[in-house]
């Protein structure tokens, strides 16, 4: 089993696409309804703070999935382009190649991995998690820096 991690609105569900359905990202279009998931906890805040553009925003909920062994995960190496990681996503959703994609996280340089869920796909239902958690983040997140000494 492999264990990804959500950080998202404690007013949706874990497995809600709305955000997905409602705006773009990097491995999708507009209106394809997809999860994005993280390898690690501090790569989940990485990827929610990145978006955040420095506004502060009330605490979040940090979900745990768990990825039964008998899922296949398909995996991808980094597009070249924005456009072409979302032709490459958007594909990936409407070919139903499996339930799970593997992908490079642009935010640290490829080094560790987001997982993007593909709730349409019939593997989907084998994918649980836990009760989701309060995660609020630290307010020097948001506070102006300080100057090295």
């Amino acid at each position: 089993m492999t264990e990804i991690f959500r950080i998202h609105s404690p007013a949706y569900e874990v497995f809600d696409t709305t955000g997905a359905a409602l705006f773009e990202g990097r491995w999708h279009t507009r209106g394809t309804r997809l999860i994005y998931t993280a390898q690690h906890i501090s790569l989940a805040a990485l990827e929610v703070l990145i978006h955040a553009g420095g506004r502060k925003f009330p605490p979040k909920a940090l979900s745990r999935i768990h990825l039964p062994a008998k899922i296949s995960i398909e995996q991808t190496g980094p597009q070249r382009t924005f456009t072409a990681s979302q032709r490459f996503g958007d594909e990936w959703i409407a070919q139903q190649r499996s339930a799970v994609l593997r992908v490079p996280s642009v935010t640290i340089d490829g080094l560790e991995f987001n997982y993007l869920l593909n709730p349409a796909h019939p593997d989907f239902r084998h994918i649980t998690h836990a009760a989701p958690v309060r995660f609020p983040f630290d307010d020097r997140f948001f506070s102006p820096t300080k100057p090295a000494s």
